[in-house]
């Protein structure tokens, strides 16, 4: 399974209102991408916000950043931002594509470390955890990352808390916590997220392998 991803992590010097209306609005834009598999706003906590975007490569991440949603996303950057947005470039380990994002309202981000000389028992598991997180309903979506040698992440929505609290106690973090010893090199920062609005493109809402 392979793929490209991007996230960008700001913070809001405005009302959330007008920043969920930002988004709403590259949400559309994003929509006319061929490229762009999916794209999800997010707020992390008042005053700080995320968009994380899904490719099947380089080119098409390429094509996204050089496209009218990127341009209009980096022209709000003093208007809209306190600060230029901490910028992510993410391979993508395994996936559960979205069907509908009609119902998504909550996300988990997830960011963690590989034990030293553990990074490729971490990236295997990761991998294995696809095949869960494709049978349980209750997961809209789901993103295994690779940021660099040693950190990963994890990325999925849902359509409210209650499923959301089913997946963290459900099979994926049960697994996780058997090899905490192990393969992981700490405790993972965990961000319980609104999904402020998404887009997807149904021809192409896969990870290619």
């Amino acid at each position: 399974m392979s793929g490209k991803a991007l996230l960008f992590r700001f913070e809001s010097q405005t009302d959330e209102d007008t920043m969920d209306t930002f988004l709403e609005d590259l949400s559309a834009e994003v929509s006319w991408e061929k490229a762009t598999l999916a794209w999800f706003g997010l707020r992390y906590m008042r005053g700080e916000f995320g968009v994380v975007t899904y490719f099947n490569d380089d080119a098409g991440r390429d094509a996204h950043l050089a496209g009218a949603a990127a341009a209009k996303f980096f022209a709000a950057e003093h208007k809209l931002m306190t600060a230029p947005p901490r910028t992510f470039k993410l391979d993508i380990l395994a996936a559960k594509a979205p069907k509908d994002l009609s119902t998504v309202t909550k996300g988990l981000v997830l960011r963690f470390k590989a034990k030293t000389g553990q990074e490729a028992e971490v990236v295997q598991f990761l991998k294995e955890c696809q095949g869960w997180a494709e049978k349980d309903p209750g997961t809209l979506a789901w993103y295994a990352h690779q940021y660099d040698e040693n950190n990963f992440g994890v990325f999925g929505v849902f359509a409210d808390n209650a499923h959301r609290f089913l997946y963290l106690t459900g099979q994926i973090p049960r697994e996780a916590a058997k090899r905490a010893f192990t393969i992981f090199g700490g405790v993972p920062e965990m961000h319980l997220v609104d999904v402020m609005t998404g887009s997807m493109r149904m021809a192409q809402a896969a990870v290619t392998a």
